[in-house]
Formats: structure tokens, sequence, C-alpha cells
């Protein structure tokens, strides 16, 4: 799916994300800012589980990234979506 798929729905659901750079990321979305207002403040916080790139991540913090730096993701461990 697309970034503009990505809602308040799918919040507390794990997703594997691709960015643009090509890390891949396998996450729990915490928060999904949907400002209609401002590109640069649409985005998502998140937690890693998993990524190409550990080098990148700081243990124990939450991640954000702008919904215009993410490729693609996908819903994942949850039959309902």
């Amino acid at each position: 799916m697309t970034p503009e798929h990505l809602t308040r729905e799918l919040q507390d659901k794990r997703l594997r994300i691709e960015f643009n750079d090509g890390q891949t990321d396998d996450v729990l979305l915490l928060l999904v800012s949907e400002c209609d207002e401002h590109e640069e403040c649409r985005g998502i916080e998140y937690d890693v589980i998993s990524t190409n790139r550990p080098d990148r991540i700081r243990k124990g913090a939450a991640c954000w990234a702008h919904l215009k730096d993410i490729r693609n993701f996908e819903v994942f461990g949850d039959p309902n979506v």
C-alpha cells in the first residue's frame, strides 16, 4: 500500500515499511499525523521491531517518519486488515 493509505485506523498495528532510501523496518505503529495544512507535519511515529539498517536506530526510542519518505507498507500479523 502507498503512504496515502496510512490512517489512524492502523495505529497499534504491526507494519512492514519500505522507505525511499531502501531502509525496511518492521514496526508497531503508534501515531499517524494526518495534518492537511502542512506536508512537513504529515507522518508517523513508531517503535522499531526489526530493521535492515540497525545502525540508524536508537534502542528504546520511538521513531518519526514523514509520509513523503515512505515508498510503501504492508500490515502483517492482523488478519482483519
